[in-house]
């Protein structure tokens, strides 16, 4: 049996494979060129895959090992194993605690920034915000005036979004934080010439020509004790 090779052996015999192409070193192996380059690329891929990054480090522990490998497109066994050689926990939300200086950053960016910043995942930054009853930033909002927030309830929030320039979302999302007040339209007075309709024409009839609701012109018309309109009979 033949006595296994020192470094400077190894390291002389790395120099000369280097120098050859692929083809020449199939020869002497007595390989496929094919297989040989597969090979190669196979292990130049796994070295790459297993140098890590400062930043892929600081996240070992700070987020679930499924994820960190989705994120990462890595094995799981192999961020296990990393975070374990590093000597960290699993994730564990309730381990986490939140320091003062990341409480200060939510609300202040988007939370997917916040997260991302934090390394924690975009669920808990929002259940932490939505916990103490911090507002949700967005990166093309403008500030509330006085003024707009005087408007809010006055009218239905599609009107009042209309006339601000912007969403109905932002508008409703404003009024729920400030308060819970509603918006409701008054009821139309009905003219002489509308209840006049009323047992005179079909209840779809009316509620077509006076633009209202059909079930509001028949509860209007059971109120006023006015039976409904007889169907007239066709002339045989």
């Amino acid at each position: 049996m033949s006595d296994p090779l020192t470094r400077q052996q190894r390291t002389a015999v790395r120099a000369i494979l280097r120098a050859k192409s692929d083809r020449e070193i199939a020869r002497l192996l007595r390989r496929s060129y094919r297989l040989l380059n597969l090979h190669r690329r196979r292990r130049s891929t796994a070295r790459h895959h297993l140098r890590w990054t400062e930043y892929e480090l600081r996240l070992l522990g700070r987020m679930r090992d499924e994820e960190m490998a989705r994120l990462l497109r890595r094995n799981v066994n192999t961020v296990a194993t990393k975070r374990q050689s590093l000597g960290r926990p699993p994730f564990a939300p309730q381990r986490i605690r939140w320091s003062r200086r990341e409480i200060e950053l939510l609300g202040k960016r988007p939370d997917r920034v916040v997260a991302r910043m934090l390394g924690r995942t975009k669920y808990a930054v929002q259940l932490k915000r939505y916990s103490l009853g911090i507002g949700q930033c967005w990166e093309s909002a403008k500030p509330w005036t006085k003024e707009e927030d005087g408007l809010l309830g006055t009218a239905r929030d599609q009107e009042i979004a209309r006339t601000l320039g912007r969403t109905v979302g932002s508008v409703r999302t404003r009024r729920w934080e400030i308060s819970p007040v509603k918006f409701i339209r008054p009821p139309r007075r009905w003219t002489a010439a509308e209840l006049r309709f009323l047992g005179n024409l079909p209840d779809g009839e009316i509620a077509r020509r006076s633009n209202r609701f059909l079930s509001v012109v028949r509860l209007k018309r059971i109120r006023l004790g006015i039976p409904a309109c007889a169907k007239k009979k066709a002339r045989r």
